[in-house]
C-alpha cells in the first residue's frame, strides 16, 4: 500500500508545475486528453493516477521524470517531517462560505491509540530528551520554540507543524521570553 503522504506529494507536484506553467486544469485536461474532474482527484489527493496516465501528465507538463522527482523529497531521510506554516496546500472541498481547508498531514497508523493534548510551554523552560512509543504531530497555536528530534533541532512558530517517530529521542526547549501553546497528537502503537 502506498503511504498517503507520498500521493500527497506526487499531487502537489502535478499542481504546482501546472501552475508554474500558467495552465488552468481545463488547459491540461485537453492536452492530456484526461477529464478535468479526474485531475481535480489527482491534484486533491483523492486518487493516483494510473502509469499511463502520470506520464502523460508529465509530458503534457513538458517536464521529464527526472525533473519531476528531482526536488520533492519523498523520503526526506530524516527522522521528522517539517512543515511551516506557508507550506500547507489548500484543497478543493464541497464550497462552504467562510471555511478554508488547508492541507497538513494524512498517515495510516494502523491499531493505535490516539491522544490530543493542548500543551503550555513556560518561558525558559528546558525539556529533556525522552522516548515514546507510536507517532507524535504537533502542531504550533502560538510562539516560538526549538524541537530536537535525535540529532536536529528545528524552530516551530506559529502555524507549524511537526510529525515524527516518537521512539527516537526527542525534546522540547522554549527559550523565547514568551509562553508557548501546542497541540499535541500522539499515535500510540501497541507494546510488541
Amino acid at each position: 500500500m502506498i503511504d498517503n503522504q507520498i500521493v500527497w506529494r506526487i499531487a502537489q507536484k502535478i499542481r504546482s508545475t501546472r501552475l508554474d506553467k500558467n495552465l488552468t486544469i481545463q488547459e491540461l485536461a485537453d492536452r492530456t486528453h484526461v477529464s478535468k474532474g479526474l485531475l481535480s482527484k489527482i491534484e486533491n489527493s483523492r486518487t493516483l493516477p494510473s502509469l499511463p496516465v502520470f506520464v502523460t501528465l508529465i509530458q503534457s507538463l513538458e517536464i521529464s521524470l527526472k525533473d519531476f522527482f528531482q526536488d520533492m523529497v519523498l523520503v526526506n531521510g530524516r527522522d521528522y517531517l517539517l512543515v511551516k506554516k506557508n507550506h500547507y496546500s489548500p484543497l478543493e472541498r464541497e464550497p462552504k462560505s467562510g471555511q478554508i481547508y488547508q492541507f497538513v498531514l494524512s498517515q495510516n497508523i494502523v491499531n493505535c491509540t490516539m491522544e490530543i493534548i493542548l500543551l503550555t510551554i513556560e518561558s525558559g523552560s528546558q525539556g529533556r530528551s525522552t522516548t515514546s512509543n507510536g507517532y507524535k504531530f504537533n502542531f504550533m497555536i502560538s510562539g516560538k520554540c526549538e524541537y530536537t528530534v535525535k540529532d536536529d533541532t528545528v524552530i516551530l512558530e506559529e502555524g507549524d507543524s511537526l510529525y515524527f517517530d516518537a521512539s527516537v529521542p526527542h525534546m522540547i526547549s522554549n527559550g523565547s521570553r514568551r509562553k508557548v501553546t501546542m497541540l499535541t497528537v500522539h499515535f500510540i502503537l501497541p507494546e510488541k
